[in-house]
Protein backbone atom coordinates (compact mmCIF):
# COMPACT_ATOMS: atom_id res chain seq x y z
CA UNK A 1 0.00 0.00 0.00
CA UNK A 2 1.09 3.60 -0.60
CA UNK A 3 2.57 5.49 2.31
CA UNK A 4 -0.51 7.71 2.13
CA UNK A 5 -3.95 6.24 2.79
CA UNK A 6 -6.14 7.18 -0.19
CA UNK A 7 -9.63 8.16 0.98
CA UNK A 8 -13.16 8.64 -0.28
CA UNK A 9 -15.71 10.44 1.89
CA UNK A 10 -19.34 9.42 1.45
CA UNK A 11 -21.82 12.02 2.69
CA UNK A 12 -20.78 15.68 2.85
CA UNK A 13 -23.05 16.82 5.68
CA UNK A 14 -21.15 15.71 8.75
CA UNK A 15 -18.57 14.36 6.30
CA UNK A 16 -16.99 17.79 5.86
CA UNK A 17 -15.16 17.19 9.17
CA UNK A 18 -13.69 14.00 7.73
CA UNK A 19 -12.66 15.97 4.65
CA UNK A 20 -10.81 18.54 6.75
CA UNK A 21 -9.23 15.90 9.00
CA UNK A 22 -8.00 13.91 5.99
CA UNK A 23 -6.60 16.96 4.25
CA UNK A 24 -4.76 17.95 7.42
CA UNK A 25 -3.22 14.51 7.94
CA UNK A 26 0.14 13.90 6.20
CA UNK A 27 -0.57 10.15 6.05
CA UNK A 28 -3.93 10.52 4.31
CA UNK A 29 -4.98 11.77 0.89
CA UNK A 30 -8.50 12.78 -0.19
CA UNK A 31 -9.23 11.34 -3.64
CA UNK A 32 -13.01 11.33 -4.00
CA UNK A 33 -16.18 12.73 -2.42
CA UNK A 34 -19.61 11.14 -2.86
CA UNK A 35 -22.90 12.91 -2.20
CA UNK A 36 -26.31 13.17 -3.83
CA UNK A 37 -25.94 16.95 -4.08
CA UNK A 38 -23.07 18.20 -6.24
CA UNK A 39 -23.67 21.76 -5.01
CA UNK A 40 -22.63 20.67 -1.52
CA UNK A 41 -19.33 19.50 -2.99
CA UNK A 42 -18.85 22.75 -4.90
CA UNK A 43 -19.44 24.82 -1.78
CA UNK A 44 -16.70 22.88 0.01
CA UNK A 45 -14.21 24.56 -2.35
CA UNK A 46 -11.79 21.64 -2.37
CA UNK A 47 -8.56 21.40 -4.39
CA UNK A 48 -9.12 20.61 -8.09
CA UNK A 49 -7.56 17.14 -7.81
CA UNK A 50 -10.36 16.00 -5.46
CA UNK A 51 -13.00 14.28 -7.58
CA UNK A 52 -16.77 13.97 -7.11
CA UNK A 53 -19.40 11.32 -7.76
CA UNK A 54 -23.00 10.62 -6.84
CA UNK A 55 -22.45 6.86 -7.22
CA UNK A 56 -21.66 4.61 -4.26
CA UNK A 57 -20.93 1.87 -6.77
CA UNK A 58 -18.16 3.99 -8.30
CA UNK A 59 -16.63 4.46 -4.84
CA UNK A 60 -16.65 0.70 -4.30
CA UNK A 61 -15.15 -0.07 -7.73
CA UNK A 62 -12.36 2.51 -7.75
CA UNK A 63 -8.93 0.88 -7.44
CA UNK A 64 -7.23 4.12 -6.38
CA UNK A 65 -9.12 4.24 -3.06
CA UNK A 66 -7.91 2.36 0.01
CA UNK A 67 -10.39 3.57 2.61
CA UNK A 68 -13.85 5.08 2.86
CA UNK A 69 -15.24 7.41 5.53
CA UNK A 70 -18.99 6.81 5.74
CA UNK A 71 -20.85 9.88 7.07
CA UNK A 72 -24.39 8.93 6.09
CA UNK A 73 -27.57 8.75 8.25
CA UNK A 74 -27.46 5.85 10.70
CA UNK A 75 -30.07 3.76 8.87
CA UNK A 76 -27.79 3.67 5.80
CA UNK A 77 -24.66 2.51 7.63
CA UNK A 78 -25.10 -1.25 7.29
CA UNK A 79 -25.60 -1.46 3.52
CA UNK A 80 -22.92 1.15 2.82
CA UNK A 81 -20.29 -0.32 5.15
CA UNK A 82 -20.89 -3.86 3.90
CA UNK A 83 -20.63 -2.72 0.27
CA UNK A 84 -17.26 -1.06 0.91
CA UNK A 85 -15.87 -3.92 3.01
CA UNK A 86 -16.89 -6.44 0.35
CA UNK A 87 -15.10 -4.25 -2.21
CA UNK A 88 -11.88 -4.52 -0.20
CA UNK A 89 -11.92 -1.05 1.35
CA UNK A 90 -10.98 -0.17 4.91
CA UNK A 91 -13.89 1.64 6.58
CA UNK A 92 -14.19 4.50 9.06
CA UNK A 93 -17.92 4.64 9.80
CA UNK A 94 -19.80 7.33 11.69
CA UNK A 95 -21.58 6.46 14.93
CA UNK A 96 -23.83 4.87 16.02
CA UNK A 97 -23.00 1.64 14.22
CA UNK A 98 -26.59 0.93 13.12
CA UNK A 99 -30.15 1.47 14.36
CA UNK A 100 -30.69 -2.24 15.15
CA UNK A 101 -28.60 -5.05 16.61
CA UNK A 102 -29.38 -7.22 13.58
CA UNK A 103 -27.81 -4.67 11.24
CA UNK A 104 -24.83 -4.26 13.56
CA UNK A 105 -24.22 -8.01 13.49
CA UNK A 106 -24.39 -7.94 9.68
CA UNK A 107 -21.59 -5.35 9.68
CA UNK A 108 -19.58 -7.44 12.16
CA UNK A 109 -19.84 -10.48 9.87
CA UNK A 110 -18.67 -8.43 6.88
CA UNK A 111 -15.73 -7.03 8.88
CA UNK A 112 -14.61 -10.53 9.89
CA UNK A 113 -14.93 -11.88 6.34
CA UNK A 114 -13.10 -8.95 4.75
CA UNK A 115 -10.11 -8.80 7.08
CA UNK A 116 -10.14 -5.03 6.59
CA UNK A 117 -9.77 -2.35 9.26
CA UNK A 118 -13.13 -1.11 10.53
CA UNK A 119 -13.19 1.79 12.97
CA UNK A 120 -16.29 3.42 14.39
CA UNK A 121 -16.53 7.21 14.62
CA UNK A 122 -16.78 7.66 18.38
CA UNK A 123 -14.08 10.26 17.96
CA UNK A 124 -14.38 11.73 21.48
CA UNK A 125 -12.68 8.55 22.72
CA UNK A 126 -9.51 9.56 20.82
CA UNK A 127 -9.43 13.15 22.07
CA UNK A 128 -6.58 14.42 24.27
CA UNK A 129 -9.29 15.45 26.76
CA UNK A 130 -10.54 11.89 27.19
CA UNK A 131 -7.03 10.46 27.20
CA UNK A 132 -6.05 12.80 30.05
CA UNK A 133 -9.11 11.84 32.15
CA UNK A 134 -8.35 8.16 31.60
CA UNK A 135 -4.69 8.68 32.49
CA UNK A 136 -5.60 10.30 35.80
CA UNK A 137 -8.17 7.59 36.61
CA UNK A 138 -5.76 4.74 35.82
CA UNK A 139 -2.90 6.33 37.78
CA UNK A 140 -4.77 5.85 41.05
CA UNK A 141 -4.25 9.52 41.93
CA UNK A 142 -7.93 10.07 42.75
CA UNK A 143 -8.47 6.56 44.11
CA UNK A 144 -11.03 3.99 42.96
CA UNK A 145 -13.73 5.34 40.63
CA UNK A 146 -17.23 5.29 42.17
CA UNK A 147 -19.32 7.58 39.95
CA UNK A 148 -19.19 9.12 36.47
CA UNK A 149 -21.44 11.79 34.97
CA UNK A 150 -22.11 13.94 31.93
CA UNK A 151 -24.44 16.96 31.74
CA UNK A 152 -25.54 18.21 28.32
CA UNK A 153 -27.59 21.40 28.20
CA UNK A 154 -28.18 22.91 24.76
CA UNK A 155 -30.81 24.33 22.43
CA UNK A 156 -31.56 21.96 19.58
CA UNK A 157 -34.26 21.06 17.07
CA UNK A 158 -34.26 17.65 15.38
CA UNK A 159 -34.32 17.80 11.58
CA UNK A 160 -34.50 15.24 8.77
CA UNK A 161 -33.76 11.66 9.72
CA UNK A 162 -32.75 12.82 13.20
CA UNK A 163 -36.41 13.63 13.93
CA UNK A 164 -37.22 9.89 13.92
CA UNK A 165 -36.74 7.82 17.06
CA UNK A 166 -36.51 4.58 15.07
CA UNK A 167 -33.50 6.07 13.28
CA UNK A 168 -31.89 6.84 16.66
CA UNK A 169 -32.38 10.56 16.15
CA UNK A 170 -32.29 13.40 18.65
CA UNK A 171 -29.61 14.43 21.10
CA UNK A 172 -30.44 11.59 23.49
CA UNK A 173 -29.59 8.93 20.88
CA UNK A 174 -27.61 10.40 17.98
CA UNK A 175 -25.35 12.74 19.94
CA UNK A 176 -25.32 11.38 23.49
CA UNK A 177 -24.12 7.96 22.30
CA UNK A 178 -20.66 9.61 22.29
CA UNK A 179 -21.00 10.24 25.98
CA UNK A 180 -22.48 6.84 26.87
CA UNK A 181 -19.30 5.45 25.31
CA UNK A 182 -17.08 7.84 27.29
CA UNK A 183 -18.85 7.21 30.61
CA UNK A 184 -18.42 3.48 30.11
CA UNK A 185 -14.70 3.97 29.44
CA UNK A 186 -14.31 6.12 32.57
CA UNK A 187 -16.25 3.58 34.64
CA UNK A 188 -13.83 0.89 33.49
CA UNK A 189 -16.49 -1.74 32.79
CA UNK A 190 -19.45 -2.36 30.46
CA UNK A 191 -22.88 -1.01 31.37
CA UNK A 192 -25.06 -3.74 32.85
CA UNK A 193 -28.33 -2.01 33.78
CA UNK A 194 -29.99 1.21 32.65
CA UNK A 195 -32.97 3.32 33.73
CA UNK A 196 -34.23 6.47 32.03
CA UNK A 197 -36.71 9.26 32.71
CA UNK A 198 -37.37 11.26 29.54
CA UNK A 199 -40.14 13.01 27.65
CA UNK A 200 -41.13 16.17 25.83
CA UNK A 201 -40.68 19.38 27.77
CA UNK A 202 -43.21 19.57 30.59
CA UNK A 203 -44.50 16.01 30.18
CA UNK A 204 -43.90 13.07 32.50
CA UNK A 205 -44.11 9.30 32.31
CA UNK A 206 -42.94 6.74 29.74
CA UNK A 207 -42.93 7.54 26.03
CA UNK A 208 -42.54 4.99 23.25
CA UNK A 209 -42.45 7.27 20.21
CA UNK A 210 -41.29 10.80 21.06
CA UNK A 211 -37.66 11.83 21.21
CA UNK A 212 -37.23 13.19 24.76
CA UNK A 213 -36.31 16.86 25.04
CA UNK A 214 -35.28 16.49 28.69
CA UNK A 215 -34.01 13.28 30.26
CA UNK A 216 -31.97 11.63 32.98
CA UNK A 217 -30.29 8.32 32.16
CA UNK A 218 -28.89 6.20 35.00
CA UNK A 219 -26.27 3.49 34.42
CA UNK A 220 -25.01 0.65 36.58
CA UNK A 221 -21.72 -0.83 35.39
CA UNK A 222 -20.50 -4.40 35.88
CA UNK A 223 -17.90 -3.29 38.45
CA UNK A 224 -20.43 -1.41 40.60
CA UNK A 225 -19.63 2.10 39.34
CA UNK A 226 -22.74 4.30 38.85
CA UNK A 227 -23.21 6.76 36.01
CA UNK A 228 -25.64 9.56 35.12
CA UNK A 229 -26.34 11.41 31.87
CA UNK A 230 -28.43 14.57 32.28
CA UNK A 231 -29.99 16.21 29.17
CA UNK A 232 -31.96 19.25 28.15
CA UNK A 233 -32.10 20.26 24.50
CA UNK A 234 -34.28 23.26 25.42
CA UNK A 235 -31.64 25.16 27.37
CA UNK A 236 -29.85 28.20 25.93
CA UNK A 237 -26.39 27.74 27.39
CA UNK A 238 -22.93 28.61 26.09
CA UNK A 239 -21.36 25.96 28.31
CA UNK A 240 -23.20 23.00 26.77
CA UNK A 241 -21.43 20.17 28.58
CA UNK A 242 -19.85 19.48 31.95
CA UNK A 243 -18.72 16.08 33.15
CA UNK A 244 -16.64 14.31 35.72
CA UNK A 245 -15.44 11.37 37.75
CA UNK A 246 -15.82 10.84 41.50
CA UNK A 247 -13.47 8.45 43.28
CA UNK A 248 -12.44 7.35 46.77
CA UNK A 249 -9.61 9.89 47.07
CA UNK A 250 -10.88 12.81 45.01
CA UNK A 251 -12.60 13.75 41.78
CA UNK A 252 -12.26 15.29 38.33
CA UNK A 253 -14.60 18.15 37.37
CA UNK A 254 -14.34 18.91 33.67
CA UNK A 255 -15.64 20.81 30.67
CA UNK A 256 -14.92 18.89 27.43
CA UNK A 257 -15.18 21.92 25.13
CA UNK A 258 -13.83 24.90 27.09
CA UNK A 259 -11.50 26.51 26.24
CA UNK A 260 -11.07 26.44 22.45
CA UNK A 261 -13.22 23.31 21.95
CA UNK A 262 -10.43 21.20 23.48
CA UNK A 263 -11.41 20.78 27.13
CA UNK A 264 -10.24 21.54 30.65
CA UNK A 265 -10.47 19.99 34.11
CA UNK A 266 -9.88 20.53 37.82
CA UNK A 267 -8.34 17.61 39.70
CA UNK A 268 -8.98 17.03 43.41
CA UNK A 269 -7.02 14.39 45.35
CA UNK A 270 -5.29 13.71 48.69
CA UNK A 271 -8.52 13.63 50.64
CA UNK A 272 -10.44 15.68 48.10
CA UNK A 273 -8.26 18.80 48.13
CA UNK A 274 -7.90 20.80 44.92
CA UNK A 275 -4.59 19.85 43.28
CA UNK A 276 -4.32 21.45 39.85
CA UNK A 277 -6.12 22.73 36.73
CA UNK A 278 -5.47 21.49 33.19
CA UNK A 279 -6.31 23.22 29.90
CA UNK A 280 -5.86 20.94 26.89
CA UNK A 281 -3.63 22.72 24.38
CA UNK A 282 -3.87 22.74 20.61
CA UNK A 283 -0.40 21.50 19.73
CA UNK A 284 -1.12 21.23 15.99
CA UNK A 285 -2.18 24.87 15.49
CA UNK A 286 -4.95 23.57 13.18
CA UNK A 287 -8.57 24.63 13.52
CA UNK A 288 -10.34 22.60 16.21
CA UNK A 289 -12.88 20.12 14.84
CA UNK A 290 -15.30 18.01 16.85
CA UNK A 291 -13.55 16.66 19.94
CA UNK A 292 -11.10 13.97 18.78
CA UNK A 293 -11.90 14.21 15.04
CA UNK A 294 -8.28 14.67 13.94
CA UNK A 295 -6.96 12.12 16.43
CA UNK A 296 -9.38 9.43 15.27
CA UNK A 297 -8.02 9.78 11.73
CA UNK A 298 -4.47 9.46 12.99
CA UNK A 299 -5.48 6.29 14.85
CA UNK A 300 -7.22 4.92 11.77
CA UNK A 301 -4.17 5.54 9.57
CA UNK A 302 -1.99 3.90 12.21
CA UNK A 303 -4.20 0.78 12.19
CA UNK A 304 -4.22 0.48 8.39
CA UNK A 305 -0.60 1.41 7.69
CA UNK A 306 1.12 0.02 10.81
CA UNK A 307 -1.24 -2.71 11.99
CA UNK A 308 -2.08 -1.01 15.30
CA UNK A 309 -5.06 -2.36 17.24
CA UNK A 310 -8.38 -0.63 16.54
CA UNK A 311 -9.59 0.84 19.83
CA UNK A 312 -13.17 1.67 18.81
CA UNK A 313 -14.13 -1.35 16.72
CA UNK A 314 -17.29 -3.11 15.58
CA UNK A 315 -17.69 -4.81 18.97
CA UNK A 316 -17.68 -1.39 20.62
CA UNK A 317 -20.44 -0.39 18.23
CA UNK A 318 -22.54 -3.46 19.06
CA UNK A 319 -22.24 -2.76 22.81
CA UNK A 320 -23.43 0.80 22.19
CA UNK A 321 -26.39 -0.47 20.13
CA UNK A 322 -27.34 -2.59 23.15
CA UNK A 323 -27.15 0.50 25.35
CA UNK A 324 -29.34 2.48 22.94
CA UNK A 325 -31.83 -0.40 22.72
CA UNK A 326 -31.99 -0.59 26.52
CA UNK A 327 -32.41 3.19 26.73
CA UNK A 328 -35.27 3.07 24.21
CA UNK A 329 -36.99 0.27 26.15
CA UNK A 330 -36.60 2.02 29.49
CA UNK A 331 -38.02 5.27 28.11
CA UNK A 332 -40.98 3.35 26.69
CA UNK A 333 -41.75 1.21 29.73
CA UNK A 334 -40.48 3.15 32.72
CA UNK A 335 -38.55 0.06 33.85
CA UNK A 336 -34.95 -0.85 34.62
CA UNK A 337 -33.51 -2.78 31.65
CA UNK A 338 -30.70 -5.33 31.74
CA UNK A 339 -27.99 -5.11 29.05
CA UNK A 340 -26.92 -8.59 27.95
Amino acid sequence: MNKKLRFAVVGLGHGVEHVEAIMGNPREELVLCCDLNEETFRKANLPPEVQFTTSMQEVAERTDIDAVAIALPTHLHADSAIMMLNAGKHVLCEKPLAPTLEEGLRIKEAVEKSGKVFQLGYEVRYSPFNQKVLQICKSGEIGEVTNVWWNMFCEHTNNGWRSSRKNRGGKIFDCACHYYDILQAWAGAPAKRIFAFGNLLGKIGPTADEIPETAIVIFEYENGVRGVFNLSDKCICRQSSTCGVAATNGKIEADPYYPDQLGSMDVHANGGEFQYHIDIKNVSNKRALHLGAREQHEAFANSVLNGAKVEVNVDTGIQLIKILDALDESLATGKVVEIN
